[in-house]
C-alpha cells in the first residue's frame, strides 16, 4: 500500500516542457525579466524539443551557458528539465535549485526540485519543497499538499502529516490517494481506530477495490476480531482470487474465529480440492471433530491413523467413537493407541490411559472378558498408585463382579 501511495505521487509530478506559472503571493517578488537573448534560445531549444530533439536541446542551452552564468529562471528550469528526462536527476536538481535562486516564487522549480530531492533520498526536504509549491499555487492546488504529505510520510513523520492530511480528507469528496495517505499516517502513529474510520470512508465510495477489504482484516487481526478479519478477506477474494497461501490465511482465520467448518472449504482451496499428507488429514479430522460434525470427524480420523498411524491419531478415533457411542469400534480404536504407546516405550511405559479407555468402551458394549483384559493392561502399564492405576483396579473389580453374577445366574 505504502509504495503504491508513493508512485502515484510521483506520477502526478512528470515534468512538464512549458513551465505553468502560479500568481505571486504576497510576499513574492516579481519574476526576472526575460532578456531577448534568453527568449530566442529557449523558443530554439522548444522547437527542437518539439521535433523530439531534446540532446540537440540540451547541447544548444548549454552552449548557452557558457557565456551566460547569471542567465533566466526560466532558462534553468528548462535545462533541469531536460536533464532529467534524461535521467540526469542530480544535474535536473542543480538546476532547479538555479532556478529557484533566481526566483523564489518559481512555483514550477519549487515542485520539481522537491520530486529531484524526494528521489535522491532527502523525502524531508521533498517535503519542505512541496508545502512551499502548495502555498505559491493561486488558487490552492491541493494535490501538491498531498505530495508534501506523501513525501513527510516517506521520512517517518506521520505526525507532521497529520494536519495536512485532514485538511485534505475534509474537503468535499476528498479524492481516493489523500484518504489512503491518511490511513497509512493513522497506522504509522498506530492509531487504529482512527485508521478504521477512514477505511470505512474508503470502502463507502470504492467497495470494488479488493486492497481495502484486505486492510480491513489486517486491521480487524491487530485487533484480534478474527470474525471480521475473515469476513473483510472473504470479500476481498470474491473481488480478487488469491494464490493457495491466501485461501490457508482465510482459512486460519476462520479457525481462529471458532468457526471450523467454514474454514475447511478453504483449506482444501489451497491444498487443490483435497489433502495429501499426513498433516492435512489430521487438520480435516480436528476441524470436523471441533465443528461437532462427529461422522466427517470419524472418516478422517480413521484415514489419517490408518495412513500414518500413532498413540495420539487411534485415540482421537476413539473419542469420535465414543462420542457416537460405536462403542466397539472405540474399543479397537483406543486398543490400537495402548498398543502402539506399549511399544513406543517398551517396558518404560507408565501410561495406561488408553488400556484403560479401550476397556470402558468394551465395559459400555458388555463385552466383559475384553473390559476385564483392557483393564489388566491398563494396571499393567500404570505408574503404582496412579490415579489410572485405581482406576484400573476399580474396573477390574467391578467387571470381575459382574462376570461372576453373570455365571452364577
Amino acid at each position: 500500500m505504502i509504495r503504491r501511495i508513493l508512485i502515484s505521487a510521483l506520477a502526478l509530478l512528470l515534468l512538464a516542457a512549458a513551465p505553468a506559472l502560479a500568481a505571486p503571493a504576497q510576499d513574492c517578488p516579481e519574476e526576472p525579466r526575460l532578456t531577448h537573448s534568453v527568449h530566442r534560445v529557449l523558443f530554439e531549444a522548444q522547437q527542437l524539443m518539439e521535433k523530439k530533439k531534446d540532446a540537440q536541446a540540451a547541447q544548444k542551452l548549454a552552449q548557452y551557458a557558457k557565456g551566460h552564468d547569471q542567465a533566466h529562471p526560466r532558462f534553468w528550469f528548462l535545462r533541469g528539465v531536460l536533464a532529467y528526462q534524461a535521467k540526469q536527476r542530480d544535474e535536473a536538481g542543480v538546476y532547479f535549485a538555479k532556478a529557484m535562486e533566481g526566483w523564489p516564487c518559481f512555483q514550477a522549480a519549487v515542485r520539481n526540485l522537491a520530486v529531484v530531492r524526494y528521489e535522491q533520498g532527502k523525502p524531508a526536504e521533498a517535503a519542505r519543497l512541496a508545502y512551499r509549491a502548495f502555498l505559491l499555487s493561486k488558487p490552492p492546488d491541493y494535490n501538491l499538499l498531498y505530495e508534501a504529505s506523501v513525501f513527510v510520510l516517506g521520512a517517518g513523520q506521520a505526525a507532521k502529516a497529520l494536519p495536512w492530511l485532514d485538511e485534505l480528507c475534509a474537503r468535499p469528496q476528498p479524492k481516493k490517494a489523500w484518504l489512503t495517505a491518511l490511513l497509512r499516517a493513522y497506522l504509522d502513529l498506530k492509531r487504529n481506530k482512527q485508521a478504521a474510520k477512514v477505511l470505512k470512508r474508503l470502502l463507502a465510495r470504492w467497495p470494488e477495490d479488493a486492497s481495502l477489504w484486505r486492510l480491513g482484516a489486517s486491521l480487524a487481526t491487530m485487533d484480534k476480531d478474527y470474525a471480521e478479519a475473515a469476513a473483510a478477506l472473504a470479500v476481498a477474494y470474491r473481488l480478487q482470487p488469491p494464490k493457495e497461501a491466501g485461501w490457508r490465511q482465510l482459512a486460519d482465520l476462520y479457525r481462529a474465529a471458532g468457526s471450523p467448518l467454514a474454514a475447511i472449504p478453504f483449506y482444501l482451496k489451497a491444498w487443490g480440492g483435497e489433502p495429501k499428507g499426513i498433516k492435512q488429514l489430521d487438520r480435516l479430522a480436528d476441524l470436523y471433530l471441533q465443528g461437532h460434525d462427529l461422522a466427517r470427524a470419524t472418516v478422517w480420523s480413521q484415514k489419517a491413523a490408518t495412513a500414518q498411524p500413532t498413540a495420539r491419531r487411534w485415540a482421537r478415533a476413539g473419542r469420535i467413537y465414543l462420542e457416537q457411542k460405536a462403542y466397539p469400534a472405540a474399543h479397537a480404536a483406543f486398543s490400537n493407541a495402548a498398543k502402539l504407546e506399549d511399544k513406543h516405550h517398551g517396558k518404560k511405559n507408565k501410561g495406561g490411559r488408553y488400556w484403560l479407555l479401550a476397556g470402558y468402551a468394551a465395559w459400555q458394549n458388555e463385552q466383559l472378558p475384553l473390559a476385564e483384559a483392557a483393564f489388566s493392561n491398563a494396571l499393567h502399564s500404570a505408574v503404582k498408585n496412579s490415579n489410572t492405576a485405581k482406576e484400573a483396579v476399580r474396573g477390574l473389580k467391578a467387571v470381575r463382579e459382574q462376570r461372576r453374577q453373570q455365571a452364577e445366574g
